[in-house]
Formats: C-alpha cells, sequence, structure tokens
C-alpha cells in the first residue's frame, strides 16, 4: 500500500499538486487522488508533461494500445468494487464520457496510462484552454491483477 502512496505523491509533487490533494479512492488495492494546482501549461505541452512524469516514474506509455488500456480500466472498476462494496454495473467508458464533457465544457483534457513494474498508473490533466489556473490533476494507481 505504501508503494501506491508514493507513485501518487510523485504524480502530484511533479504537478505542484500536492497541497489540498485528497483520495478519492483508498483501499489496498487502489488509490485515486485529486488535486489542482496554480501550475499551468500551455494547452499544446500538457502531453510533454505527462510522457516526462511517465519516464520519472519509470513507466512504459500504453495509452495508444486501446485494448490493455480498456483492460486496465476494467480491472480498476472491479478493484474500487470489491472494495468499496457497489452493486452499479461497471461503465467501461466513463473515463471516455468524462473526457468528453470536461471538453465540452471548455477544459483541454489530457490522459496517459502508464504500466509499472507492479502498478498500473492513469494520469489525467485540465485545465482551462485559455491556460489559466488551476491546473486539475487525478492519478490512479492501482497494483497490476
Amino acid at each position: 500500500m505504501k508503494k501506491l502512496y508514493e507513485i501518487a505523491g510523485q504524480v502530484m509533487g511533479f504537478f505542484n499538486a500536492f497541497k489540498g490533494s485528497k483520495p478519492a479512492i483508498d483501499n489496498d488495492k487502489i488509490l485515486i487522488v485529486r488535486g489542482k494546482s496554480r501550475q499551468i501549461y500551455p494547452p499544446d505541452q500538457l502531453k510533454e508533461k505527462l510522457e516526462e512524469i511517465g519516464e520519472k516514474l519509470g513507466g512504459r506509455d500504453i495509452t495508444n494500445n486501446a485494448k490493455q488500456v480498456d483492460e486496465i480500466l476494467k480491472a480498476g472498476d472491479k478493484q474500487i468494487q470489491s472494495e468499496e462494496e457497489m452493486d452499479a454495473p461497471i461503465d467501461k467508458n466513463g473515463f471516455s464520457r468524462m473526457k468528453d464533457e470536461l471538453e465540452s465544457m471548455g477544459l483541454v483534457v489530457e490522459y496517459r496510462v502508464f504500466e509499472l513494474l507492479k502498478y498500473n498508473v492513469v494520469i489525467a490533466i485540465w485545465e482551462d484552454k485559455n491556460p489559466i489556473p488551476p491546473l486539475y490533476v487525478e492519478v490512479t494507481v492501482s497494483e497490476k491483477e
């Protein structure tokens, strides 16, 4: 469990989003932390920043492998449901829908999915199209099944 916090802490620290960040889900298999930062980036640099933190984590970017990303998101949903005792069905399109909804509100959204040795990491960041604070950061760290 400590490693989950360490990885999430690296991501939040990288984006200066540590202060005020808090876990949305926190159990033995998955940790989701949300935060916001006064740090902003030009929208065309968001992908680059995600790639940079992925390198610092030592992760392999698998964002373009739709099948593998889908499996990771499904596994994460199962880990949440098993610990949180939720009865709702798994929404495999929830992440895509969130991205579409944020973009429809005038926000720029980028995300990356990284595979580490024992963990999967999903990092999503979003900000206003006119780069004004805040930059929102969400990181999901889950144990591989």
